[in-house]
């Protein structure tokens, strides 16, 4: 039963649609809940549920966190927070700034290779957007270096290439320190998409369970019934809920619709979310 998507981004950080937008496609498409999990910012929330309450459907406040791993990126989902927690907010200004810092690295970078970017004008043309690499790859695409948005960041932007620039990251302690400390729920995102071998698995999932992380997002677009069947195996073995969810971008990841991924594969039903809520209740860490 198709009936939320937990993962969802919009053009405050970086999709195409504005979070009322974003509300209104779920809507239409008949879902019941979707939780907005921009990167690093939840300034989108308030548009989202103001939209939500209008149209009649559930919006999840969220965000989604960057978190270093062995020189990895691992991405943690936050739910059900409190965007006007001091901590969090004080915390995410830090990640904008060495955001804004990073930034200026890339634009130097590109500069030295005749690609002129200026960040003044990137800013005005994404309102309250946070920059980041997805802004960048549309200027490539602009320049005609590349054909699309995932063209850009396997030619350009991904860690080992031209212009990528490390930025520093919250640890998976931190961020779901954070998380909980803003009454919200915590969750593993996308884990296959870090190519961790077996031993680098078992590690990011003791790690995680031990930092009081709730989730592990099971179904995601583009996994197999087998992968999705392996990674509620490696849930039920650390005590996650499962989640689910499209990392939907709009027209900016035009191959991922919202609630079914990119061919269906996302079937999730409301009790997905309710037992995330009611695992927090039983741990007590709920707001």
């Amino acid at each position: 039963m198709r009936e939320i998507d937990l993962h969802t981004h919009t053009n405050i950080s970086d999709g195409s649609e504005s979070p009322a937008d974003t509300v209104a496609h779920a809507k239409a498409l008949g879902l019941k809940a979707i939780a907005i999990t921009d990167h690093d910012t939840a300034n989108g929330v308030p548009e989202a549920k103001a939209a939500g309450e209008k149209l009649g459907i559930e919006v999840v406040g969220g965000l989604e966190l960057g978190c270093g791993w062995y020189g990895k990126e691992v991405h943690m989902l936050a739910y059900d927070i409190d965007p006007h927690n001091e901590k969090l907010n004080g915390t995410l200004e830090w990640i904008v700034t060495d955001r804004d810092e990073r930034n200026k690295k890339m634009v130097d970078l590109m500069a030295k290779d005749g690609i002129i970017i200026d960040l003044d004008e990137l800013k005005a043309e994404h309102p309250g957007s946070i920059i980041g690499r997805p802004h960048f790859a549309l200027c490539l695409i602009r320049a005609g270096l590349a054909d699309s948005v995932q063209d850009a960041f396997v030619r350009y932007l991904d860690p080992g290439r031209k212009y990528y620039i490390r930025r520093h990251f919250l640890s998976v302690e931190e961020a779901a320190e954070l998380i909980r400390g803003a009454g919200g729920v915590s969750s593993i995102a996308h884990p296959m998409q870090y190519r961790l071998d077996d031993e680098g698995m078992t590690e990011l999932m003791e790690k995680a369970r031990d930092a009081g992380v709730s989730g592990l997002e099971c179904y995601y677009s583009g996994y197999s019934p087998e992968v999705c069947a392996r990674l509620k195996a490696l849930a039920a073995a650390y005590g996650f809920c499962a989640t689910a969810g499209s990392d939907w971008h709009g027209s900016h990841k035009p191959h991922i619709e919202m609630g079914s991924g990119m061919h269906g594969e996302l079937n999730a039903p409301y009790e997905l979310l309710a037992k995330l809520r009611e695992r927090e209740k039983c741990h007590g860490f709920s707001k």
